[in-house]
């Protein structure tokens, strides 16, 4: 018994080691970084609960991902939300930046989560885990259960919408 202990205390520790990543994937999913962690905590407390339901501990990064995602998207059911990736509270180096790229990087981002938001799900949750979660192909692929050519070509339909998108919208204002 006190084996088993010691083996499920290792486990998590190597399952902490991904504290980080985890806050990103749930930052994709939240409005700000508040929320962000409040996801990633229940996110670590489902890990400890279900860790004995982990099978393979050499897969334990796509298995915590995979929670990481699911405790998201059950928020925002929970919370009625129907899009993704709302508001931005991102930090920004504030000693080396003026008022003025201040604003214009605030600007950028608005509009570059709105064009993230904007994405069909399949692209979004695709583009999340990559962009936020800096997430391999592979692990992207295994997390929901698609083919690695399947991430590629997802990621690179959203990357155009999204750089169409912004165009479109900086074309907008200075028309």
């Amino acid at each position: 018994m006190a084996r088993a202990a010691a083996d499920r205390a290792s486990i998590f520790q190597g399952i902490l080691e991904n504290k980080k990543t985890v806050f990103w994937i749930c930052l994709g999913y939240a409005r700000d970084f508040i929320e962000a962690e409040e996801l990633a905590q229940e996110v670590f407390f489902k890990a400890w609960a279900k860790i004995d339901s982990l099978r393979d501990p050499e897969r334990h990064r796509e298995w915590l991902f995979r929670m990481a995602r699911n405790v998201c998207l059950d928020h925002l059911k929970k919370q009625r939300l129907r899009k993704l990736i709302q508001g931005s509270s991102l930090e920004y180096d504030r000693d080396e930046r003026t008022p003025e790229t201040r604003a214009i990087y605030r600007d950028e981002l608005r509009l570059l989560k709105e064009a993230v938001r904007s994405l069909p799900k399949k692209l979004k949750e695709t583009f999340i885990l990559r962009g936020y979660g800096e997430l391999s192909y592979r692990e992207i692929a295994a997390i929901l259960e698609i083919k690695e050519g399947t991430v590629m070509s997802r990621l690179n339909e959203a990357r155009e919408k999204i750089k169409s998108r912004m165009r479109g919208q900086i074309h907008e204002r200075k028309h």
